[in-house]
């Protein structure tokens, strides 16, 4: 499996923020992440990496409203 972890950058470190994920597209000022399950995350944040050797993304939050709908 290929699937990736996502994870936000927060004051206490990197939060997992969705597992198994399929799918990334640019959406509304920000990320919709989809996983292998169909559940979806809207991040609203920029990458900070993505490391696609070790299946995980990582974003930060832009500083504009809340970073995660689900």
């Amino acid at each position: 499996m290929c699937e990736s972890k996502a994870y936000l950058v927060t004051a206490e470190g990197e939060q997992l923020v969705l597992d198994d994920v399929a799918s990334v597209r640019e959406e509304s000022g920000g990320y919709r992440l989809t996983n292998l399950f169909g559940e979806q995350v809207l991040l609203r944040c920029r990458i900070r990496q993505i490391d696609l050797m070790k299946h995980r993304m990582v974003f930060e939050p832009t500083g504009e409203g809340s970073p995660t709908e689900t």
